[in-house]
């Protein structure tokens, strides 16, 4: 009798430990499992910040890089008014690329634009023009932004710059203009003569409302 109690007392040890050690193997694995899944769940979100970081990187990079390539060094407003003219004396100078700026003054290899802006608090057609009040280097052309078509003075430019302006619009037309290296011996020696004397190219806007 005794012997069968000791016998019972100690299969009740034995399966109380069996439960026990169960329970802690179990309780390791849930341990493992939560530490894999934590650090795969950390993984993932520092991987989705890395891609959002890059792509707000590359939306502030790519809005930069839109605003500095639309970006002019100069801007001119004008009010277009009815059977109005308005006009603005400009020196191309101050259009100049500083990236392209040689010994202050417009020559050979330098560039720039302008804008003319029109606004109006009324519906009403505009033409623009020029005047060039003094020579202007020869190989000197204008284009206006989006379109290669190159003029070899403001003034051919009249005929173009004629439209509407919408009622409180901000109309923006950029002119570019660029003093191109020219490769053959003629127009190097017209290159070298036009720095020698042109060190400045001044002219007129004006703009008409009608």
């Amino acid at each position: 009798m005794r012997k069968k109690k000791k016998i019972i007392i100690i299969t009740f040890i034995i399966l109380i430990m069996l439960i026990f050690v169960f329970k802690s193997i179990k309780y390791i694995f849930l341990q493992e499992d939560l530490i894999f899944f934590q650090l795969l769940n950390s993984e993932e979100k520092s991987n989705n910040l890395t891609k959002n970081d890059s792509n707000v990187t590359q939306e502030i990079s790519d809005s930069r890089k839109l605003n500095s390539e639309n970006l002019s060094m100069k801007q001119f407003t004008f009010d277009v008014e009815f059977k109005n003219t308005k006009f603005k004396d400009i020196n191309l100078y101050e259009t100049i690329n500083q990236k392209t700026l040689v010994y202050e003054k417009i020559a050979p290899g330098t560039a720039g634009n302008f804008d003319i802006i029109l606004d109006s608090n009324k519906k009403l057609n505009y033409m623009i023009q020029f005047e060039s009040k003094n020579e202007k280097p020869l190989n000197l052309k204008f284009y206006l932004a989006g379109d290669e078509t190159k003029y070899d003075t403001l003034e051919e430019l009249d005929d173009i710059l004629t439209g509407v302006v919408s009622k409180n619009e901000e109309k923006v037309i950029c002119i570019n203009w660029e003093w191109c290296y020219e490769n053959d011996k003629e127009n190097n020696i017209r290159d070298t003569n036009d720095a020698k004397e042109i060190r400045e190219y001044n002219f007129l806007i004006y703009v008409q409302g009608y």
